[in-house]
């Protein structure tokens, strides 16, 4: 006997929708961590913050996939969301600046950190709308759902990618405050 819970997409949509978007996040943690180690791409202080910001949102939406939606869990990611919209929206100003250009490589003309803002508000417009659909599924007591297989696994993915982070960060600035621009692993020089 399974101890996994089984969840209908049908009656839960909300379940899916908070499962694609968690998709959608590790697979953006996972592509900074390809690009770090494949292109050499060292993340800044504002980069490794970014990244925080974007497990933070994870961990809500696990939460939301886990145990059921919830206005606890909708507020994590939104003032997640916030905090690294902030911190993606100074970065954008610190490079607007002419003659100063950008820091990392660039997808369709747009730096990371650009797309960083665009997802983290994309977050808090799909989050204000998450808890529009889930109002009535959480006033009514119905929101709360067992464990399941995709729950299991992206709390696990999720764990393997923070332990990465904690890493990559102690490799580039060891165990002190990075510096602006890292040129290499502090461990390895």
């Amino acid at each position: 006997m399974s101890n996994y819970a089984s969840v209908s997409l049908r009656n839960y949509p909300s379940h899916l929708l908070n499962a694609l978007a968690l998709a959608g996040i590790c697979g953006s943690l996972l592509m900074a961590f390809y690009l770090q180690i494949f292109n050499n791409e060292l993340p800044c202080p504002l980069c490794m913050l970014q990244r925080i910001g974007l497990m933070l949102v994870a961990l809500g939406l696990f939460l939301n996939v886990r145990f059921g939606p919830s206005a606890v869990h909708y507020a994590i990611i939104i003032v997640s969301a916030m905090v690294g919209a902030s911190v993606s929206l100074r970065q954008d100003l610190l490079h607007i600046i002419p003659g100063t250009g950008g820091y990392g490589s660039t997808i369709f003309g747009y730096h990371l950190y650009t797309w960083g803002f665009i997802a983290f508000m994309g977050i808090i417009l799909f989050t204000a709308l998450m808890l529009v659909l889930d109002s009535k599924r959480m006033a009514s007591g119905q929101a709360r759902h067992g464990p399941t297989w995709m729950a299991t696994g992206f709390g696990t993915l999720l764990v393997i990618i923070a332990i990465g982070n904690l890493l990559s960060n102690v490799l580039v600035c060891g165990f002190s405050i990075c510096g602006d621009t890292p040129t290499g692993y502090i461990l390895f020089s």
